[in-house]
């Protein structure tokens, strides 16, 4: 296989693999923490969660407050004191923290929003190893404010061969995916847990009660779990942990988790009952009749605690309306473009379900069920219903997967959308120390008159994870597809390596697909090629400037090469000189290189009246970009970036521009426009892409988000207003407005459709 990669790639390969010996070099060494779990007393009341930890029950435990600097000065003790107490009762988990602030009016206080981000402001996120197992956890987290804060870990945070900084909670501080990304780390999981804090003489406190039945674990007497707690002082940039986490890693890191030992956990049998109602009025301008449709629904999700460590789930008549709008993105490329999952069934446990490469080869992408493209055009298809179990049995992770959708017809032209499908899917991964292996069945079968024979596509593969040495770990796996007729079956296979410490992160691989790989129920963009890769950050922290946090130049590179040897296309990315502030942010200068192929005609842009077509041949560019993206904790904070160059056989320019403004603790607003102007052989363009979003929190639970984006590639204007009046775990009001408008004509009567929902949902728990 190497035979077909170009020398470059060739050669990086070869260092990389060779440098895995070294991993042992400035591997972390773990901490030998160990907290004795506080119980109770009969008699001995239960914290009340009033975000101050003054109560008797706190007193009787000696807290733990030995925490570590990861940044900005590694190893130092923490600037300022914090202490963390856990108590259990028979049924829930109690944490108490006092964050001691010798100043504090200066705490960074904002993000009233259940799950803002934690990275920009004053805050504390723990892990829970329920498992001790060194591979998984839940997270909980929260500010000043008393947000809640929660997600699932799996793999320790590093998914297909990518080490993920999650949002806000550690590493880059305010980097991180796009909320619905599947990844290792799930934020979407919403548990039902309490928590209040506040600002208070001594700093700032915080409470927290989780009931056990929300967590998954193993029964009995005398148990162990791995903890951590990560406390983020803001206005110092300074991440402190209870248990040392060296740069490079983050939270997530579960291996280096403190250990919480002398547990009494009881047997889980629990069941949770999500009933919604819904009324919805929806008009489509475009539609010649039945413009407007009407309708109101009930529908039924239920939780089945089966075992502490296994969960069956099941839906009935499923309605996603309350869900967050799309992004819209700008298309200049053949390919389609990725758009996350936000729905919340799929989004709970997803990374068991994750197989292949995030995004570039997954065979599964709940995405496709329910939606007739994974794009934001897609059109809804009706889910009748579905059950899925997911959670871990001994050493084995298990989830399983099965949704009925019903036979969909456009009601503008009568056609027929998509006939009914089942769609199944069986994942099962055996972990062996801080290694997985195992394997994936994905089905989708055509159901009903509309269906016809032979109406399926099918999945399967083999993957492992293998951790080769404390800081070096091993990606790989293969798949078949199968599909009746011409479309016959074939092959992908991937295999990555990854290597990481507190300066260094390398990472390489090779994959490939085959012209007829097709797993219809997965995200595959694109099919027949080899793909080569690489990745070297190099991450060093300079004591010469006290205002330089770190420099940290990078470069990547990835080609796609026809299976007849042929180069398809290639990214280089070069960023040799970026400088991040002490106090967050960073700035600067980096250049791109471009190639392709394409083997036919290409439509980069048809709108507005122009359409330019890009013509057969190899092409090459390059481009320069700079960018300076200032403080993210500010009350103003923004970003400016701005390439020159080439594209194809043309000239190229575009200037990105982003500003964000906090309003006190509850008002955060940004606005954003991109302009790319391309000046091609065959014609000459612009894009534009505009977002404004605004987000009022009323409370911690009860918000007001608006999003409007302008897309003048698709000539769309669109708005989508969200009230959500949250209860308990993510459920509550809802209250929903969607509006698309064209704007070729510049008239903003120009009503393409609108929608209103009203959906409550209500969590009842037995």
């Amino acid at each position: 296989m190497l035979t077909t990669m170009p020398l470059k790639g060739r050669l990086s390969l070869i260092v990389i693999l060779a440098f895995g010996p070294v991993a042992s070099v400035l591997a972390a060494a773990r901490a030998d923490l160990t907290i004795p779990a506080g119980r109770l007393s009969a008699g001995t009341p239960a914290p009340t969660i009033d975000g101050r930890v003054t109560e008797d029950a706190w007193s009787k435990i000696e807290p733990q407050s030995s925490f570590t600097q990861q940044d900005p000065i590694e190893g130092a003790p923490a600037s300022e004191r914090t202490e963390v107490r856990v108590l259990f009762d028979q049924g829930q988990m109690y944490i108490g923290v006092i964050c001691f602030d010798r100043e504090p009016g200066k705490i960074i206080v904002s993000q009233a929003r259940r799950d803002s981000q934690l990275g920009d402001v004053d805050s504390v996120v723990i892990v829970l190893d329920t498992f001790n197992d060194n591979l998984n956890a839940f997270v909980f987290g929260t500010n000043a404010l008393g947000i809640q804060y929660d997600g699932q870990v799996s793999g320790e945070g590093q998914s297909g061969g990518a080490s993920n900084i999650g949002p806000g909670v550690g590493g880059g501080q305010g980097g991180g995916q796009q909320r619905g990304t599947i990844s290792a780390f799930n934020p979407n999981w919403d548990g039902d847990w309490r928590v209040k804090a506040q600002i208070t003489e001594r700093g700032w406190e915080a409470e927290m009660a989780i009931p056990l039945k929300t967590l998954r674990y193993a029964s009995g007497d005398n148990r162990t779990w791995g903890i951590n707690v990560m406390r983020n002082i803001r206005r110092k940039n300074e991440q402190v942990y209870l248990s040392p986490i060296p740069r490079g890693f983050d939270i997530y890191r579960v291996s280096l988790a403190a250990k919480l030992t002398g547990l009494e956990l009881p047997a889980r049998r629990d069941v949770k009952l999500i009933p919604f109602v819904l009324g919805s009025a929806n008009k489509d301008y475009t539609a010649a009749t039945r413009q407007l449709d009407r309708k109101g629904d009930v529908g039924l999700d239920v939780k089945w605690g089966l075992r502490p460590s296994l969960t069956a789930d099941f839906t009935v008549n499923t309605d996603f309306a309350q869900v967050e709008a799309d992004e819209e993105q700008v298309n200049l490329t053949r390919f389609d473009l990725f758009f996350p999952e936000k729905r919340p069934f799929f989004l709970e446990n997803a990374s068991t379900f994750q197989f292949g490469a995030p995004q570039q080869i997954d065979v599964f992408f709940s995405r496709r069920i329910g939606l007739s493209a994974t794009g934001s055009t897609g059109t809804p298809i009706g889910i009748i219903g579905g059950a899925r179990l997911s959670g871990k049995v001994r050493h084995f992770n298990i989830g399983l997967l099965d949704m009925q959708t019903e036979e969909t017809i456009d009601a503008r032209t009568d056609r027929l959308v998509a006939p009914g499908n089942n769609f199944s899917v069986f994942r099962l991964q055996r972990e062996l120390g801080r290694s997985t292996f195992g394997g994936i069945i994905v089905n989708r079968q055509g159901t009903g008159s509309a269906a016809g024979r032979d109406n399926y596509n099918r999945a399967y593969g083999l993957d492992a994870n293998v951790q080769v040495s404390t800081n070096a770990k091993l990606f790989t796996f293969i798949a078949r597809s199968d599909s009746p007729g011409a479309k016959g079956s074939d092959y992908a296979a991937r295999v990555y390596y990854n290597f990481s410490n507190n300066v260094w992160l390398i990472g390489g691989g090779y994959s490939q697909v085959g012209d007829r790989f097709d797993s219809e129920l997965g995200y595959v963009p694109r099919r027949g090629y080899r793909r080569p890769e690489y990745r070297v950050f190099f991450q060093p922290q300079p004591k010469r400037w006290s205002w330089i946090r770190r420099v940290s130049p990078h470069t990547s590179y990835s080609a796609y090469i026809g299976l007849d040897g042929e180069l398809q296309s290639s990214n280089g990315h070069f960023h040799f000189f970026e400088i991040q502030p002490k106090q967050g942010g960073r700035f600067g200068t980096f250049v791109d290189r471009g190639q392709d192929r394409p083997v036919a005609n290409f439509v980069v842009f048809n709108a507005n009246g122009t359409r330019v077509v890009i013509p057969p041949g190899l092409y090459t560019w390059y481009q320069l970009a700079n960018e300076f993206l200032s403080d993210p904790s500010a009350r103003f904070s923004g970003t400016i970036r701005v390439r020159t160059g080439g594209f194809y056989d043309g000239d190229y320019t575009s200037v990105e521009l982003n500003g964000n403004v906090r309003v006190g603790s509850r008002f955060i607003g940004s606005a954003g426009w991109t302009r790319q102007n391309v000046d091609l052989k065959y014609g000459k363009f612009h894009t534009d892409l505009v977002p404004v979003r605004v987000s009022y929190s009323f409370t911690t639970l009860a918000s007001l988000q608006a999003l409007m984006q302008y897309n003048n590639q698709s000539s769309l204007l669109s708005s989508n207003i969200r009230l959500a009046l949250l209860n308990r775990s993510g459920t509550g009001l809802f209250v929903v407005y969607n509006d698309r408008r064209d704007t070729t004509t510049l008239d903003p009567r120009e009503v393409l459709g609108r929608s209103f929902v009203v959906k409550y949902t209500r969590l009842l728990d037995f």
